[in-house]
């Protein structure tokens, strides 16, 4: 696409003779990066594919958009052309032009090359509409409101009069009772026609300013930094960083923006050519600091003797949970964890090892069922290792669900749970953790032979994911069969994986 002529074919090109028209997604690639929006217009070749969970999220957000669609009787659709935007356009004219529409859903409009597509349009009488954006999230942030600005300046651009602009999201204080959801309940509106005509003259700015490198044979010269990030992570992340440093400054954890600004204003781009008294460097800065450049292992002692206290039985603990933004179970809100699988290896007094688990598999609400099954396989002794406060958290909210095992859960939550992500960021660094305290970032760097490679599930947002596929109705047998056994592998391998890491670090320290 890059337009370079023939050799012999006359003079060399220079610049682009013709740019793709700007898309409401494009638009927010070029809010987020420049670079990144000629990449998508250009070269998505060189994009990360994308990962089970972003995918998972997609699906979410169309059927959030369907259920919206339910408080607007009498709507037409045009969203069985999501790819073909001109003939979206044509249905969406003759949608507006007959007059007992009410609504209209993924409307497709074109004002001066920017094309749109909006959630609903619904008619406010006298002619004009207002423009309804949907979100699957439970609420308001800064980027929806250049999102509608863009649309709107596209819609009223086209001649379609907009008496008021809003954003409807998922109310994450709704109580699902069971069957049909209230769809008035269920979403929350919210007004930003002011603040979205506002922000109309930035959108034009931006608009005008993100053509400009789209005109050039070569993508923009831009430094990686906070936007490879913010607000959404960038699907060229793995290039942009390709030639970068050994130990890049994304791999210092919980870096503000003012001293990631002061570092990059400071020529320093690699974690080795920090100064060892740079201003606003943390004690876990420093450690990670010295250990790239030494390349040896931060192994506190206290990490070991905090392990050899640990009196046996030890139990490793893990959940796997989904949070729908459109509630399964009644007596359930959008959004509100679910745990519906545990793993749990055991070592006992004479290091013998016993694994036991639970799976919730039919479609019933598994809240009862996984702390009744819990509550059996762990006893009354041994501490519960887990790696993050995420356990202690659920363990916390099925106590508050279920009154008549809330005392026993308490006990394990309070008295028992020792969190070894806690220890290692405290305790311990190696090199190769590259910045991330994750199980799956740690595991490699000391444990050769383990890894999630050859599983079918591989993060937790994919498992949440499999999961609602296993007990939906349409599910086949053969489909819960498969999707139960992935689950099973994933949530044992990382129990697995803490039975690992914990025998490692207390053999080295």
């Amino acid at each position: 696409m890059e337009q370079l002529p023939l050799f012999g074919a006359g003079p060399r090109l220079t610049r682009r003779v013709v740019i793709p028209p700007l898309s409401k997604s494009r638009f927010g690639a070029g809010l987020q990066c420049h670079k990144r929006l000629y990449f998508d217009c250009y070269h998505r070749e060189l994009a990360d594919p994308p990962d089970p969970t972003t995918l998972a999220l997609f699906e979410v957000g169309r059927k959030v958009g369907i259920v919206a669609q339910g408080r607007y009787p009498g709507g037409v659709s045009v969203a069985d052309t999501p790819w073909r935007h001109e003939e979206a356009a044509n249905a969406t004219r003759a949608a507006l032009g007959d007059p007992d529409t009410r609504a209209v859903f993924e409307a497709a409009f074109t004002y001066q090359d920017f094309r749109v597509r909006v959630d609903v349009l619904a008619a406010a009488g006298d002619g004009a509409w207002d423009l309804i954006e949907v979100k699957a999230s439970s609420g308001f942030k800064e980027e929806y409101v250049t999102d509608i600005a863009a649309q709107l300046y596209a819609v009223e651009g086209f001649g379609l009069p907009v008496r008021r602009a809003f954003l409807l999201h998922v109310n994450s204080q709704y109580l699902y009772e069971g069957g049909s959801y209230d769809v008035q309940q269920l979403f929350t509106e919210r007004d930003v026609t002011e603040a979205a005509r506002d922000a109309t003259p930035h959108v034009l700015r931006a608009i005008n300013a993100m053509r400009v490198p789209l005109w050039e044979l070569r993508p923009p010269e831009i430094a990686v930094g906070a936007q490879c990030k913010k607000p959404y992570p960038c699907p060229y992340y793995k290039h942009c960083h390709a030639d970068g440093p050994e130990h890049p400054l994304h791999q210092l954890p919980r870096v503000g923006p003012k001293l990631f600004r002061a570092l990059r204003d400071a020529a320093i781009d690699d974690i080795r050519h920090i100064p060892e008294d740079f201003d606003g460097l943390t004690d876990l800065h420093r450690r990670i600091r010295a250990s790239v450049i030494t390349g040896r292992v931060h192994a506190d002692p206290a990490l070991k003797r905090a392990l050899d206290a640990l009196a046996p039985p030890v139990h490793f603990l893990d959940f796997e949970t989904c949070n729908p933004a459109l509630p399964i179970y009644a007596g359930t809100r959008p959004f509100q964890q679910i745990p519906f699988q545990w793993s749990l290896h055991t070592l006992d007094r004479d290091g013998v090892l016993t694994h036991r688990e639970y799976l919730h598999t039919d479609r019933s609400d598994p809240r009862r069922s996984v702390a009744r099954s819990l509550l059996e396989a762990l006893g009354d002794e041994g501490p519960i290792v887990v790696y993050s406060g995420f356990e202690e958290r659920i363990i916390r909210c099925l106590a508050e669900d279920l009154d008549d095992r809330c005392e026993d859960l308490l006990a394990l939550a309070e008295t028992r749970i020792v969190d070894l992500l806690e220890l290692i960021r405290e305790h311990y660094y190696h090199p190769n953790f590259k910045g991330s305290f994750s199980i799956k970032g740690v595991l490699p760097a000391l444990i050769a032979d383990l890894d999630y490679d050859d599983l079918e599930i591989r993060e937790g947002g994919q498992a949440a994911n499999a999961y609602v596929r296993m007990i939906e109705p349409a599910a086949t047998d053969a489909d819960q069969e498969d999707l139960a056994a992935a689950l099973r592998a994933y949530c044992r391998r990382d129990t697995e994986a803490m039975v690992r890491l914990f025998q490692k670090l207390k053999e080295d320290g």
